[in-house]
């Protein structure tokens, strides 16, 4: 059984990603991390001056947000790993390492990809909270049209950044799941539809950012909103 929990580094929902995953006891809790992003996290370091320019202000807009929320940028991954920890499950790393994939994005990109990378960078940098409610709501009403428009604008960061990647963590979840017989993987919301595309057939619960974001936990009579797939 494979349960993907879409989720965002901005926003305060950590208890109900730790809730989501106690309370269905997997035998591991996979992150959309790799080693390098989980030790930074971890030590609470910001050390990336080695990283790609646009990579680090990508790590800015991502703070200056969460800032905002008043939450810690990743904080949601790590409490994943905390839930883990209390039941005693093991903890898997799924991505692909970010320096490395932003380097090769960097060498492919063609100039103007470029160019819309960096006006959407400076958008960000200064966006207000009632944009970014705005964008996210955008995107949540209609994902396909979304991507499509990132595809044909940026066909180099939609390959490498979410297909590439996506292809990627499909088959470590799929590779845990027959190893460990469950599994929740707690990833970025916008993988989450690619993720359900490469997993067809599987046996999936789907829980999405809107889900955990917009509705606050209830006690008392079973409360899901989860859907299932296949």
């Amino acid at each position: 059984m494979i349960t993907i929990l879409g989720v965002a580094h901005v926003f305060d929902i950590k208890q109900r990603v730790k809730s989501e995953i106690i309370s269905r006891n997997p035998a591991v809790v996979a992150v959309e991390l790799d080693r390098g992003r989980y030790a930074a996290l971890k030590s609470g370091s910001r050390d990336d001056g080695n990283a790609p320019l646009i990579y680090r202000a990508m790590a800015l807009i991502q703070k200056r947000i969460a800032d905002e929320y008043g939450v810690m940028a990743g904080s949601e991954m790590l409490v994943a790993v905390e839930a883990a920890g209390e039941l005693g499950a093991a903890v898997a790393l799924i991505d692909l390492p970010a320096q490395e994939v932003f380097n090769r994005l960097m060498r492919t990109m063609s100039i103007k990809e470029k160019i819309y990378l960096i006006f959407g960078v400076i958008a960000g940098l200064f966006a207000s909270k009632e944009k970014i409610e705005k964008e996210i709501d955008s995107y949540q009403k209609n994902e396909d049209r979304y991507m499509a428009v990132l595809e044909e604008n940026m066909p180099s960061v939609t390959r490498i950044l979410i297909d590439e990647r996506n292809v990627h963590m499909a088959r470590n979840i799929r590779e845990l799941e027959e190893r460990y017989g469950s599994v929740v993987a707690v990833v970025g919301d916008g993988h989450v539809g690619g993720l359900i595309k490469e997993m067809e057939g599987s046996d999936l619960e789907v829980i999405r950012l809107r889900d955990i974001k917009d509705t606050p936990q209830e006690t008392g009579d079973e409360y899901r909103v989860s859907f299932r797939v296949g």
